[in-house]
């Protein structure tokens, strides 16, 4: 735990950033102008700052202005938008680290820590020198040049492992526009709203078994039970269907809302409304009797899986899995950020359970092919 210093023009911005920083177990003082930070510096005695740069308040001023104050100060820098080249702006005038949105607790965590290592510049008296013969120094410099050679090799070992290890957590399927995925306990299927075609995947290698075209609607959800499967349009309609070799649909359900999400836990089935935002648990009846209604704990919900426990979904907003408590839905009891997501290349849509660990597929912003992810979960 340690006392952190914020500076930010705007209200809901501090509000943001100190719940993020308290939820990272830190004790957050905040201020909205230059003159209350410095004032905070030297009554709160933080161990680090942290700016926001914003249109209202020029971030790369309040880190000058801090570090005239306090040299050795950590600052870290919180970005309203994603810039690259402004990153890079702020890092070189003196920012230990820059944080760019979706400001999370994991995110803002890490950046936290590793500012927060950093213990300034000591000066000290130097000892006379020795004489040393010149033989000394050249063993010296081969010994640094070995040091270096060998550090050079395990991390070029190191990168192409972690290269190796993501290339076999991803694939490239044969389409563009994914909007769900699934698994049935054999096999992953994800649906191509596009083509309004639903495709059935090896779990081995992702080889394509099986297309089944739904003419008739444009399918964004998809769940499996023991003997149906569910499947939610854009239509606003959600179908049950028979386990068979073209789901043949025996029955069919008008929703006022957006259903994004389905997930069956054995005995209801869950769905999110992603108009209303809320989360629904509903009766395998006839009418699919919805028993109770949650507020979804996130910021936009893109689907919902079950894995045998509890209910997960996928939060397309923050790029992150949440995980619900299965009682009260609305309560998240844990989050996961997905890495995989951060650079913004794919947008996250859907989300399964295999019994071992989490998948997720995106759609490509560049108008590339659909890719699936293997999550390796961490809290």
């Amino acid at each position: 735990m340690a006392i952190i210093g914020l500076v930010g023009s705007n209200e809901e911005d501090r509000r943001a950033l100190s719940l993020a920083a308290g939820e990272a177990g830190h004790i957050v003082h905040s201020a909205a102008q230059l003159g209350e930070a410095v004032e905070l510096l030297r009554s709160a005695r933080p161990r680090l700052m942290v700016v926001v740069d914003s249109k209202e308040q020029d971030g790369a001023l309040l880190l000058r202005e801090i570090l005239r104050a306090s040299p050795l100060m950590p600052v870290v820098v919180a970005l309203k938008k994603r810039d690259a080249a402004r990153a890079v702006s702020l890092m070189r005038i003196g920012a230990s680290e820059v944080v760019a949105p979706p400001w999370t607790r994991e995110s803002l965590r890490s950046c936290l820590s590793k500012s927060l290592r950093f213990e300034g510049t000591s000066i000290g008296l130097a000892p006379p020198a020795s004489r040393r013969g010149a033989s000394f120094y050249f063993f010296a410099v081969l010994a640094f040049l070995a040091c270096g050679l060998a550090v050079a090799t395990l991390q070029r070992r190191i990168r192409l492992q972690e290269q190796s290890e993501r290339a076999a957590r991803r694939w490239d399927l044969p389409y563009q526009h994914p909007s769900t995925l699934a698994f049935d306990g054999a096999s992953f299927w994800v649906v191509d709203w596009f083509t309004q075609s639903i495709y059935e995947h090896s779990a081995q290698d992702w080889s394509v078994k099986r297309l089944i075209h739904f003419p008739s609607e444009t399918p964004v959800a998809v769940a499996f039970g023991a003997d149906s499967a569910w499947t939610a349009s854009a239509s606003g309609a959600i179908s049950r269907h028979m386990r068979d070799d073209k789901l043949t649909r025996v029955q069919s359900y008008r929703e006022p809302g957006a259903t994004l999400g389905l997930a069956f836990d054995g005995l209801y089935l869950w769905t999110c409304d992603g108009r209303s935002g809320r989360i629904h648990k509903r009766l395998n009846d006839g009418q699919l009797s919805v028993v109770a209604s949650f507020p979804y704990p996130g910021l936009k919900a893109a689907a919902l899986a079950f894995d045998g426990k509890t209910l997960w979904s996928l939060d397309a907003g923050n790029r992150e899995l949440v995980r619900h408590n299965l009682e009260r839905p609305d309560e998240a009891s844990g989050r996961v950020a997905l890495a995989e997501y951060r650079d913004g290349r794919y947008k996250p849509v859907g989300i399964a359970w295999d019994g071992q660990a989490f998948w997720t597929v995106g759609e490509s912003a560049s108008g590339g092919p659909a890719r699936v992810f293997r999550h390796a979960l961490r809290f």
